[in-house]
């Protein structure tokens, strides 16, 4: 990241902290320096000031995210400079995604058609378990297209697995609010699909009132769905 990139998103981050200690820990997470020590070159006697980089820990939670800065904890900002530049991002057990601001085509959708006919058994199929620790949405999706799904999805879209809707739920309170304060529209409190399949004509669902996660209808049925892109450093 370039030095004024940097202090851009410094001066974000002191606006947003709510006291001296909070923003000292945004510059040490933005920078990602620990204190500085002296050493001293065996040429001259001048002390020489190094700093030792570290990778930034993102814990879990919801972030906001402008392309080419680091992400920034949400915790509960008002506003941000540029909303529409910036997007929501979510973490969760180390894993990372861009959670897009508005559903897909802003309705309810199948996953499949009435008349297709997927494999009947596939190493991508789940049991519970798996599938709530399954946050391989790429591959998941991937085995969606090659299936036949129902609708266009852009190739940089990925719909979530059963673990990132559940991660997204437990933090629904602050996705929410961070993805309305970016210009879109919160996860509403209906059924939505998981790219986790359960078998050729069932896909793990995720209902956002109760939390619950399981397969109540078939692939041909309408639910939501709420793409997710990948993140990286």
């Amino acid at each position: 990241m370039e030095e004024k990139q940097k202090l851009n998103l410094l001066r974000l981050s002191v606006d947003n902290a709510s006291n001296f200690d909070e923003a000292k820990a945004y510059a040490s997470f933005i920078f990602g320096f620990k204190e500085p020590f002296t050493t001293r070159t065996p040429s001259d006697d001048e002390e020489g000031r190094k700093h030792e980089y570290i990778e930034p820990i993102i814990e879990d939670g919801v972030y906001l995210v402008e392309d080419g800065f680091m992400p920034v904890r949400f915790n509960g900002a008002k506003s941000v400079p540029s909303p529409k530049l910036c997007d929501v991002m979510v973490s969760y057990h180390g894993h990372k995604w861009i959670v897009a601001k508005e559903d897909l085509k802003g309705e309810e959708l199948p996953l499949f058609s009435d008349g297709s006919h997927p494999e009947d058994t596939s190493s991508f199929y789940k049991c519970e378990i798996e599938a709530l620790n399954d946050f391989d949405m790429k591959s998941c999706t991937e085995h969606l297209r090659k299936a036949g799904i129902a609708f266009e999805l852009d190739a940089d879209l990925y719909i979530p697995t059963a673990g990132q809707l559940a991660a997204m739920y437990l933090f629904r309170a602050e996705l929410n609010k961070a993805l309305e304060l970016v210009g879109g529209t919160p996860m509403k409190e209906e059924i939505y699909w998981s790219s986790s399949e359960y078998n050729a004509w069932l896909s793990w669902l995720a209902y956002f009132v109760s939390g619950g996660v399981a397969y109540w209808n078939g692939k041909s049925y309408d639910h939501y769905v709420r793409p997710c892109t990948a993140f990286g450093l």
